[in-house]
């Protein structure tokens, strides 16, 4: 007697060992998978090799709406963890794994999958094939050491597709209600599109870190590169019962050139660097929001900076350095809006405000400030224009109001009448002999060369500006332009003109 008891567990071993190879363990295999994952699980033949099996299908489904496809399962039993009463898997890998999320239709009546129970064969099962006295000695709980997957495809409804990874998920015991995964490697396209770039953006995962659960997963984090040595660090949450997703991400090394329409890659150089938070959901645009800035950026091979350096004597104008470049952004479909925005080279401007654009049109509000030396050579611009005040911003600068209207294609700006206007009380007020050749010197950088030689015409101009605005001279000075150009460049080029 005391040697059969002595015996038992090794007597038990070897009946499990001899049931698992059957058909019937298989099937039992399938209903626990399947109820630890409130699916369906429907498993190949399988072929034991000693303590491992293998199997070249697996495939499984939950009532959430994943969908995994497994090909070249191994699997391997650790025996002494048996004589412990436990199941133990270990050294579970397999070729390949295509993961995909399909939301369930609406309407259809849900599947009822009971909680779990019991593990794969324990003293609790009820199967008329195992003798009592072997309840007795069977595992009562599972364990599984980690599996990994040499290939990984991920696909989501939107636009998300991860290839070319590999896939590691950590241990896992039963009653865990999450486990723990780490992706290696791969291409993750996405649905997000710059209004510049013909396709999506797709970018190149160095790692990433997540827990799934039943209900949703949760994205750690994650590191990808774009181009060159740029970097995004992300993470996030994705629930596929309501059918949304969120992402937040730093940005930091974005060439300015990948972001920009073809004709401002040359004229504004740079790096983008910033905070976004990203949130979408099944048939709806996603949405941007958060703060952003430029690093190194640079104006230049722009005609009116050299004007403006021409009229103004000032030679920063033809290469200008953007030593601030800051906004909070939003954005969605056709719809964005640009606040908080500073841009400032530093001795020289500054602007700030805010400017939505909706399909295409714009509507912006600035305090555009300067150095008083920048408009000694622009006549009336100090007296009559500049005039406003910003408390809030740094001092040694003159200020005024500018509103930006039109179109990304055709921006219309309100300052330049006001620097006619500006121009022709100078005239008015100016001595006698300041007419003439003195007169031509004052408003050529305002008017341009020809009507400056007439500057009879030009006080005219001004007074109808005076009294009647909308009907006044709309002939864009350039250095009027200089601020509105700046705009149109940070603007449009980031924008999509």
């Amino acid at each position: 007697m005391i040697v059969l008891v002595l015996m038992a567990p090794m007597l038990v071993m070897n009946w499990v060992r001899g049931y698992v190879q059957k058909d019937a363990f298989r099937g039992r295999m399938e209903q626990f998978l399947g109820t630890q994952m409130k699916g369906s699980v429907t498993l190949g033949p399988l072929r034991w090799t000693g303590d491992e099996v293998t199997t070249s299908m697996m495939e499984a489904t939950t009532v959430s709406g994943w969908k995994a496809e497994v090909s070249g399962l191994r699997v391997g039993l650790d025996w002494q963890a048996f004589r412990n009463r436990q199941w133990r898997i270990v050294e579970t890998g397999a070729d390949s794994l295509e993961l995909s999320f399909k939301a369930p239709e609406t309407g259809l009546p849900q599947v009822t999958v009971p909680p779990p129970t019991e593990p794969l064969l324990t003293s609790e099962t009820q199967s008329s094939s195992i003798p009592e006295w072997i309840k007795a000695y069977l595992p009562n709980t599972t364990e599984i050491d980690g599996v990994r997957f040499d290939a990984l495809l991920l696909t989501y409804p939107g636009g998300w597709r991860l290839s070319e990874s590999k896939l590691r998920v950590a241990a896992w015991q039963q009653g865990e209600q999450s486990v723990q995964a780490t992706v290696e490697g791969g291409i993750l396209e996405t649905p997000v599109q710059l209004p510049v770039q013909l396709h999506a953006m797709k970018f190149n995962l160095s790692r990433a870190s997540a827990r799934l659960s039943r209900e949703d997963l949760h994205l750690t984090s994650a590191t990808l590169s774009w181009i060159g040595d740029s970097e995004i660090t992300a993470r996030g949450h994705v629930r596929p019962q309501e059918k949304t997703w969120e992402l937040s991400t730093h940005l930091s090394g974005i060439p300015l050139r990948e972001v920009l329409s073809e004709d401002w890659k040359l004229r504004l150089t740079g790096f983008v660097e910033g905070d976004l938070n990203i949130t979408g959901g099944q048939g709806r645009e996603p949405r941007v929001e958060g703060d952003v800035q430029l690093k190194n950026a640079v104006l230049t091979a722009l005609p009116v900076l050299d004007k403006l350096a021409s009229y103004t004597h000032v030679e920063r104008f033809k290469r200008l350095v953007l030593d601030i470049a800051t906004a909070h952004v939003t954005g969605s479909g056709e719809s964005r809006q640009f606040e908080k925005i500073v841009i400032q080279s530093n001795g020289l401007l500054r602007i700030e405000g805010n400017i939505a654009v909706l399909s295409g049109k714009i509507d912006g509000h600035f305090m555009l400030g300067v150095t008083p030396e920048t408009l000694r050579w622009i006549p009336g611009a100090q007296q009559h224009v500049f005039t406003g005040t910003n408390p809030t911003a740094p001092a040694g600068m003159i200020w005024t109001p500018l509103h930006i209207t039109g179109t990304i294609d055709a921006p219309r700006e309100d300052l330049t009448e006001r620097l006619m206007g500006g121009a022709g009380k100078a005239l008015l007020n100016a001595p006698a002999e300041v007419v003439g050749k003195a007169g031509e010197t004052l408003l050529s950088p305002v008017v341009g060369e020809d009507l400056a030689k007439k500057p009879g015409e030009v006080m005219k101009s001004a007074t109808e500006t005076l009294t009647n605005p909308g009907d006044a001279v709309k002939k864009a000075s350039d250095a009027a332009e200089k601020g509105i150009d700046l705009l149109k460049g940070l603007g449009g080029g980031l924008l999509g003109k």
